[in-house]
């Protein structure tokens, strides 16, 4: 009974067929042309579905990984078969030239016989034979024709310049980094939702306690830093840190930062953010001024509203839903602290 049977895998590259007998891949053949059309497998028999499965995974950057006892390279020599194997170990976006590829076969001498071995190829892609360049990092030959190395080769990274690859560096998009600054004695819900929403706005938060010498707190620096810490955590790109004795703008500059991030409440805090982000573009030509508006049931609330409810009958329920569990926790333990204490207020969300 014939078994053989026979796909296409139609590539961003190219079109590809491929041929398998008993349920191996016996050839793969990059067919001349356009550059194909995007990832597309048609239906195929099933024994061909590992094939078609791992060419989807190459074409989508990742490495092919197929069970080399699927692939049927019985009519290579021995020692064909030895260079296959050890193409099969080049990763994905290296190369190798045809002299190393030798040394890796254990005949660093034949070099050309390597080069013949490569040539022959049966099986391109999953026995990755693009990936072996001539000395000095110069293209060389391929078996399908240079397009369709280049192209390969592309897509891993590299490019050709005057018949020598250079491979590509990814361009790192610039990490976008915020402050955003406030007294925090305590930290409330409506600074959490600063929080939250400047954690999905940016790379990288900074939530820093600015300390004013002059002025009295009801928490340590040391203390508000512990709450603050324990309310963000598992934030992974939220930073906590502190400042004293500096601007807002010159702060944020300091720690490489294009962002502050504001919070307004109000009408009176819209007239006082208008200000301060306006001195702040003097101070610092390129700190650009996020404002964000809390929500209706927590607009009112701050760090003076909520020490302005304790000490009154039922207190402790009556400031539950203005701030996050970690700081409910030690305003029970710190309820003697509160009396005589001063407003907390910094502006936008304080």
């Amino acid at each position: 009974m014939n078994d053989a049977c026979q796909t296409e895998y139609l590539s961003p590259c190219g079109r590809i067929v491929l041929r398998a007998r008993s349920g191996r891949l016996v050839s793969v053949e990059l067919c001349a042309g356009g550059a194909g059309a995007e990832d597309a497998a048609p239906t195929a028999p099933r024994a061909m579905e590992p094939f078609l499965d791992a060419l989807q995974r190459y074409f989508q950057g990742e490495e092919a990984a197929i069970d080399a006892r699927l692939l049927d390279l019985s009519e290579a020599t021995e020692f064909r078969r030895r260079v296959y194997a050890a193409l099969m170990d080049v990763p994905f976006g290296k190369v190798v030239t045809y002299g190393e590829l030798a040394a890796r076969v254990g005949a660093p001498e034949a070099a050309r016989a390597v080069g013949g071995a490569v040539g022959r190829n049966p099986l391109p892609v999953l026995v990755p034979c693009h990936r072996v360049v001539a000395a000095g990092n110069r293209l060389g030959g391929f078996g399908a024709g240079l397009e369709w190395k280049r192209r390969l080769l592309h897509h891993e990274g590299w490019h050709v310049e005057e018949d020598v690859l250079v491979k590509t560096t990814p361009r790192q998009a610039p990490v976008r980094t915020c402050v955003y600054a406030g007294s925090f004695d305590p930290p409330t819900e409506g600074h959490m939702f600063m929080i939250e929403r400047g954690a999905a706005l940016f790379d990288h938060l900074i939530v820093a306690v600015g300390v004013n010498p002059k002025k009295k707190y009801t928490f340590t620096l040391p203390e508000r830093l512990a709450m603050l810490g324990e309310c963000t955590q598992g934030m992974d790109n939220v930073e906590i840190d502190s400042f004293e004795g500096r601007f807002l703008a010159s702060y944020a500059e300091s720690r490489d930062a294009g962002y502050v991030l504001r919070g307004i409440r109000s009408l009176e805090d819209y007239r006082y953010e208008h200000a301060m982000r306006n001195i702040n573009e003097d101070l610092a030509p390129g700190l650009t001024t996020v404002f964000l508006m809390p929500p209706r049931e927590i607009c009112e609330v701050s760090s003076s509203f909520v020490k302005g409810l304790v000490g009154f009958e039922g207190w402790e329920e009556a400031i539950k839903p203005y701030v996050p569990e970690p700081v409910y926790a030690k305003l029970l333990e710190d309820r003697h602290r509160w009396k005589g204490s001063d407003q907390g207020a910094d502006g936008g969300l304080d």
